[in-house]
């Protein structure tokens, strides 16, 4: 009898669940396993990128910033403003990884996307994806940025893995829809794109 394989077996991640608004250091998370990172708590990890809730979410954590409205993109963490700068925070943690943005203004149609992607898992490297999240999921009341992992380009769709308890951890998505949802965030100025993760 042939063995049950209940996830994707070529698979470059272990998925991980977020907590509520802490995609971003849910995803970081996962890169920092996959990379045999010492692992800090999401919790932690997202306090230090700028983690804001709304007031009624707050007693889901130990210590959390709030606001009554959310911020430029949304709740979330604030990685694109100064203060809160992804490498910034890396070196104040001593996490071995390197960020680097590429915007979707610079990336000009799914294919060139797709071309990305690949280099980045040709290379096992990391990359999560930034976009509106209403846009992805068909569901305008998801009005919101949003976070995945990348974990690999399947028959031209991109494979993501997702750290929302609400949706399948690992699921394709055409590379034209991805495109869609990127610029629909990016419309807010904010971090929507790849970032780009890379071992020190």
């Amino acid at each position: 009898m042939a063995d049950i394989v209940a996830s994707p077996n070529d698979s470059r991640y272990v998925p991980f669940t977020q907590q509520s608004s802490c995609c971003s250091p849910t995803c970081i998370q996962m890169i920092m396993y996959k990379n045999g990172i010492p692992l800090l708590p999401a919790e932690e990890l997202g306090y230090h990128l700028g983690l804001v809730v709304p007031p009624e979410k707050a007693h889901l954590f130990y210590k959390v910033r709030t606001s009554p409205t959310p911020p430029t993109a949304g709740y979330g963490t604030q990685t694109y403003t100064p203060e809160f700068e992804t490498n910034k925070i890396f070196k104040k943690l001593n996490i071995p990884l390197v960020y680097k943005l590429k915007p979707i203004s610079e990336i000009q149609s799914p294919e060139e996307l797709v071309k990305i992607l690949q280099e980045i898992e040709d290379k096992n490297s990391d990359g999560l994806l930034c976009f509106n999240h209403g846009a992805l999921v068909d569901d305008p009341a998801r009005d919101w940025g949003h976070l995945c992992v990348f974990d690999r380009v399947v028959d031209g769709q991109l494979r993501i893995i997702d750290p929302s308890h609400e949706y399948p951890k690992w699921r394709l998505i055409s590379a034209e829809k991805m495109f869609k949802a990127m610029q629909i965030h990016g419309t807010r100025k904010t971090a929507a794109g790849i970032w780009h993760f890379t071992k020190k």
